[in-house]
């Protein structure tokens, strides 16, 4: 299940864009909405705006014009009117509506904003909670009012061609961009209180990686080679998550730009590399790497190696690819690279439960409980990360369902990043660390690397931990007197076999010698 939490991880860091606080609008996708903060509730240089810059128009009707909105979402019922029976709402004041009289003449060629509407719900009339700016432009360039943002909210900008051809279903093609300018910077209004959390959690791995390596340094003479995996990985993801608080601190003082748009796909290939690492550091441990065996046979550890480069290769085929793929215009052949990725992550998965199961039984068949006993702590760690997940997404969904559409929308913007992409980070920082943590460096630790416990009662041996073996070295004597005949930390085997046949020797004359005395 930890193999498959790191998956879900991975992929929902994957899919989550960072967003700018420039987004395009168009023909195709007529409406963008983003959150935005007021000068008071997040300080800043500017006055946040909203702005509207026409890039393209090829009109496809005389006179015709590109009618925009901009409008606070929890106001988007006083947008548009509904006419009788119908159940469409007539959105754009034209001559028909004119002279229909859903609007009047001074409005045309706008959307229709009505002041205050009918709340079935409470009865009553409702007014708007915020002002609405409506206008029309027929030329490319920068318009030249802006929307004041004076309260903090989720705002959205919609823009449609005055005419429509309902019967070839055709309209005028546009392209705009749409400025959603925040007081602090660049970065939308739901991505930047990401900006804080992962410059904490770059320092929260750098923390947990000096004391990894004060450990690693102090036992330096007695290191196996997992832990040295385990001190490189720390830090590969301590400087992962000091790019990823870069990019979004570059990106909030430049925007998006050609460099930063190449430093997100280089941030991609790393998370990549984090997700296909982690799988393999818990293949090599769950086949016994470092703990129940020194070493794996060569063979297999060349096939965990190249299974990894095989993955983390489909892995960046289906990032570039995915940044290939215009998001406008989505094409079912993304699916080339990603199913072969999606198996790939799966096959890991099966290989890292089976590697496990057949460890475990290998422990228990051997009577090895001490090693036991840590597999065990290590699938604890796994099923306790595995149900804080999911009782994550327990509550958060329980959450989203007890609000309405609106508030969902309205209240979500600002914490919607901590469910989607900060809450699975941090509890792979907390398992990553335990694990990590399970296996640190100590001043004997070495030695379940070499060494072999006997069959023994179990009672007697399961309070024995990694951290009794200290114990050892300190006191020889009480090593011969107590534990001699429960634990053996070198087996015979490793015994060189000429320092047998002269301690058999030793023995026999002494043997002989006291046969001899009287």
């Amino acid at each position: 299940m930890f193999a498959h939490k790191f998956l879900l991880v991975f992929l929902v860091q994957l899919l989550s864009a960072v967003l700018a606080n420039k987004e395009t609008i168009g023909h195709k996708y007529e409406q963008v909405c983003s959150g935005m903060y007021s000068k008071q509730d997040f300080h800043g240089k500017v006055d946040p705006f909203i702005s509207f810059d026409l890039k393209k128009f090829s009109s496809n009707f005389d006179d015709d014009t590109i009618v925009v909105v901009i409008y606070d979402f929890q106001d988007y019922q006083h947008i548009g009117v509904y006419e009788g029976d119908s159940p469409y709402k007539t959105y754009i004041c034209d001559d028909a509506a004119v002279e229909r009289g859903v609007c009047e003449e001074e409005h045309l060629n706008e959307f229709i904003i009505k002041d205050t509407i009918y709340d079935p719900e409470t009865g009553e009339n409702q007014s708007m909670k915020n002002s609405v700016m409506t206008f029309s432009q027929s030329t490319t360039g920068l318009h030249d009012t802006k929307y004041s943002v004076v309260k903090t909210g989720f705002y959205c900008v919609m823009a449609r061609p005055l005419y429509y051809d309902s019967e070839n279903y055709k309209s005028s093609k546009y392209a705009a961009e749409v400025n959603f300018r925040n007081s602090y910077g660049q970065l939308a209004g739901a991505e930047i209180n990401k900006l804080p959390m992962y410059g904490l959690l770059a320092i929260a791995y750098g923390v947990a990686m000096a004391l990894y390596s004060f450990a690693f340094w102090k036992h330096k003479h007695e290191l196996l080679p997992l832990q040295k995996y385990l001190l490189a990985f720390f830090v590969f993801l301590t400087t992962e998550n000091i790019f990823v608080w870069a990019y979004y601190d570059i990106v909030n003082q430049k925007g998006i730009t050609a460099g930063t748009t190449v430093y997100m796909v280089f941030l991609s290939i790393m998370s990549a590399g984090k997700a296909t690492f982690s799988f393999f550091l818990l293949l090599i441990v769950a086949l016994g790497y470092g703990i129940v065996y020194p070493k794996l046979n060569k063979s297999l550890m060349r096939k965990c190696q190249f299974y990894t480069i095989f993955s983390f290769a489909l892995c960046v085929a289906f990032l570039i690819h995915s940044y290939t793929v215009d998001i406008e215009d989505p094409t079912p052949f993304i699916m080339i690279t990603f199913i072969p990725f999606l198996l790939s992550m799966v096959v890991f998965y099966f290989l890292i439960i089976r590697a496990m199961s057949k460890t475990t039984q290998y422990l228990k068949e051997q009577r090895q409980v001490v090693k036991l006993k840590m597999y065990r702590n290590l699938l604890l760690v796994i099923w306790c990360s595995f149900i804080i997940l999911s009782a994550g997404i327990v509550v958060s969904s329980v959450f989203y369902l007890g609000m309405n559409t609106i508030e969902m929308i309205e209240r979500d913007w600002r914490t919607r990043f901590f469910f989607t992409d900060f809450w699975p980070s941090l509890v792979y920082f907390v398992v990553f660390c335990a694990i990590a943590f399970m296996w640190r460096p100590t001043d004997t630790s070495y030695m379940l690397a070499a060494s072999q416990q006997l069959p023994t009662d179990p009672e007697n041996v399961a309070d024995f931990d990694l951290g009794d073996l200290q114990s050892f070295e300190d006191d020889n004597e009480d090593l011969d007197n107590n534990l001699v005949d429960d634990i053996s930390i070198i087996t015979e085997e490793e015994v060189p076999s000429n320092f047998r046949d002269a301690n058999n020797t030793n023995n026999t004359n002494d043997d002989s010698d006291s046969t001899n005395k009287p």
